[in-house]
């Protein structure tokens, strides 16, 4: 390691020539020594020589300029799935190595906030904490969702606390400086931070002025100043060329097609399997056992998580929907629900076997290649993995009941054996399964961005091979209505991971509160029908407005 000392240090050189210092002197001063060469320019990224990761060319050209040109402060604005969690993630180590950075705060969705944490472990060896609490936020290096952190019992502490990063996920949500959320951000006392945004520009170019006030208040002048200079109207940038350049301080931006990385192509199979009449009135029944218990709700419908588990285990295993109808009529959860339509319901359960998990097997017979199996349920998981084992293939579990070693060691014997995993959403978040070219949604989640996480483990950086996805569903069921929902009117298998979930935020509720009102409160499948096709129309409006910001961003960021 070099180690240099300022040249006008005369005391320094004279005592180093006569070797003047006793061993704990010499001690300081080398530790000293060794800290200023770390500091100098960042030309080394210590964190690529302490870890076993890469970063590919242009993630280790945003690393660097962040270090070296934007001292910390940078709107990391990469297209959707270009590795932008990463290039926060070595900044931050590299911070940390360098004994630059202590106490680290981490924003995101909530939904994110595991697979940060755990990537955060996996990847760069960095042990951050999920806060929830008061007590949980007094820690120096956690992560937790921006909703959780702006509470007013948390944001006290977190703005009283001088940060020395950080780190904000889905940036644009502070495009708005009226939002609490814009305020809090503004309001922590921060000497490092980076804002992680696909779009920085939603709806409105103030939104970009906004986030370049947070990072460097002046950057861009005062807003009458930046509205004469750069807008024809709110949606229309001019002097564009004159912008970027003022943006290269403090933005950071690749696109897809200037990387130059091989995508693996994503191949798409949905299959509908039909349900022979045993299993059709099982559903049939216990749907309209769902239906008369809504209708029994009070008025504002709030509770409907029950009425909604129900619903999808009849997609998945008729057995597992019965046991729980009946754990919650003993718990008094669905008063409506009488013993006499349990009793036909158990009837028409009895020795039934899904046409779904008989599709499932042929499939996983016909695989000469490992795939991972995804479903919702761990009670449907045992089903699944006693038929495939009782078939002679070889099985694997991952889970949330199991210790991190459990799953570690879950995840090297199914690299090494190969075979069928079966997984709950536990494997849809942190680990990564490259190795692995085939997933097959047993059950499809009510939420778009989960089946995102399942794809993304193994169709991301670093595969290498075409990625197989299988659908499957049974045909006239709430689960061919999500399907439907998601091939025709978002086209999500077409779209880059990350890309949905910009969509569906311009949409009214969540995906899976309007699925359940179009489930159950209707009167037939006609009405149902008529309800997904309004909710399809929305979808739509949603996904033609991102596509005109990412025209927009494209355009003033030049992508």
């Amino acid at each position: 390691m070099e180690i240099w000392y300022h040249p006008e240090n005369r005391e320094v050189l004279s005592r180093l020539a006569t070797a003047a210092f006793d061993a704990k002197e010499w001690f300081d001063l080398k530790t000293a020594a060794e800290r200023l060469s770390l500091l100098d320019g960042f030309d080394r990224l210590l964190s690529l020589e302490t870890l076993d990761i890469q970063l590919f060319q242009h993630q280790e050209q945003a690393v660097r300029k962040v270090l070296q040109e934007m001292r910390g402060r940078a709107i990391l604005a990469d297209e959707v799935g270009l590795g932008k969690t990463i290039e926060a993630g070595v900044i931050l180590k590299e911070y940390v190595l360098r004994g630059l950075v202590q106490r680290v705060l981490i924003l995101v969705p909530a939904s994110l906030v595991g697979q940060w944490r755990s990537e955060l472990k996996e990847k760069l060896d960095l042990d951050f904490s999920v806060a929830r609490t008061p007590r949980d936020f007094e820690a120096a290096k956690i992560v937790a969702s921006i909703d959780t952190a702006k509470r007013p019992v948390h944001r006290e502490i977190i703005q009283r606390t001088p940060w020395d990063l950080v780190i904000v996920d889905e940036a644009h949500r502070l495009r708005n400086s009226r939002t609490l959320n814009w305020k809090f951000v503004n309001g922590i006392q921060k000497k490092y931070l980076l804002l992680l945004t696909a779009t920085p520009i939603q709806n409105d170019l103030r939104e970009l002025y906004n986030l370049v006030t947070l990072l460097k208040p002046g950057q861009l002048k005062t807003f009458t100043q930046f509205k004469r200079a750069y807008m024809l109207d709110k949606h229309s940038p001019k002097n564009t060329y004159r912008l970027r350049e003022a943006l290269k301080e403090v933005l950071v931006r690749t696109s897809r097609q200037e990387t130059l990385i091989p995508f693996p192509r994503r191949q798409v199979i949905s299959v509908a399997v039909a349900m022979e009449r045993p299993e059709r009135a099982f559903y049939d029944e216990t749907l309209a056992l769902l239906r008369a218990a809504y209708r029994a709700m009070p008025h504002d419908k709030k509770n409907l998580l029950p009425l909604i588990l129900v619903l999808r285990q009849c997609s998945s295993h008729p057995a597992i929907a019965l046991a729980t109808l009946q754990a919650m009529c003993r718990r008094g959860t669905l008063p409506a629900v009488n013993p006499d339509a349990l009793a036909s319901l158990n009837a028409c359960a009895s020795g039934l076997v899904p046409g779904k998990l008989e599709l499932l097997l042929q499939k996983a017979r016909s695989l000469e290649e490992p795939a991972i199996v995804y479903t919702e349920f761990r009670a449907s998981q045992r089903e699944i993995a006693k038929t495939l084992r009782e078939a002679g293939l070889i099985v694997h579990l991952f889970h949330g009941g199991m210790t991190p070693a459990e799953r570690e060691q879950a995840v090297l014997r199914f690299r090494s054996e190969g075979g069928i995993m079966v997984s709950t959403e536990a494997g849809g978040e942190g680990h990564n399964f490259q190795f692995c070219r085939h997933v097959i949604n047993y059950d499809l989640p009510w939420n778009p961005m989960r089946i995102e996480q399942r794809i993304g483990r193994v169709h991301r950086l670093g595969q290498e091979r075409e990625v197989q996805v299988i659908n499957l569903v049974t045909e006239k069921s709430i689960d061919a209505y999500v399907l439907y929902l998601l091939e025709k009117k978002i086209g999500m298998f077409e779209k880059v991971i990350g890309e949905v979930d910009a969509i569906l935020a311009n949409v009214e509720a969540s995906f899976e509160e309007r699925l359940a009102h179009a489930a159950l409160a209707s009167q037939s499948d006609d009405e149902m029908k008529a309800r997904i096709e309004a909710f399809g129309r929305e979808i739509e409006r949603a996904s033609a407005a991102y596509e005109r910001v990412k025209r927009l961003n494209a355009e003033l960021l030049g992508s």
